[in-house]
């Protein structure tokens, strides 16, 4: 059962082809495009444009994709990092979660964020009580 308050509020959906970002690689080197040391370059890449979808960034924001992290083992589980301009951005519509999904095929990596409302405790209201007559 959902908690009060709980919903989704945004999705992001990013799917890239990893020929494509190996070609970035070898044009612009992995630190220009803030990419980690792993087998697969890929899919930090879509996992951060995903994100930057999800959090409705601005256009002054949607080019900065170094200043989300993905921290985690090559099969997960993984961890977001915000941090610079994005994190303070994130910190002001972030009212949960995002939590996101990977999937790999024939080449591509297809990667979605989910941002969440984060649940609350419904409110209390009094106990109806009889009054007497």
């Amino acid at each position: 059962m959902p908690e009060y308050g709980s919903g989704v509020l945004r999705v992001g959906s990013y799917s890239v082809d990893t020929d494509s970002v190996e070609r970035l690689i070898a044009r612009h080197g992995p630190k220009a495009l803030h990419l980690p040391d792993r087998a697969d370059p890929a899919l930090p890449w879509a996992v951060r444009q995903a994100t930057l979808r999800a959090l409705a960034a601005p256009p002054r924001l949607a080019g900065r994709w170094g200043d989300i992290a993905l921290r985690g083992g090559a099969e997960g589980p993984w961890t977001l990092l915000f941090t610079g301009e994005v994190a303070r951005y994130a910190q002001s519509v972030l009212h949960g979660d995002v939590s996101f999904s990977v999937t790999h095929r024939a080449g591509r990596i297809t990667a979605h964020a989910v941002l969440t409302r984060a649940g609350t405790t419904p409110p209390a209201f009094p106990r109806e009580t009889e009054v007497p007559r």
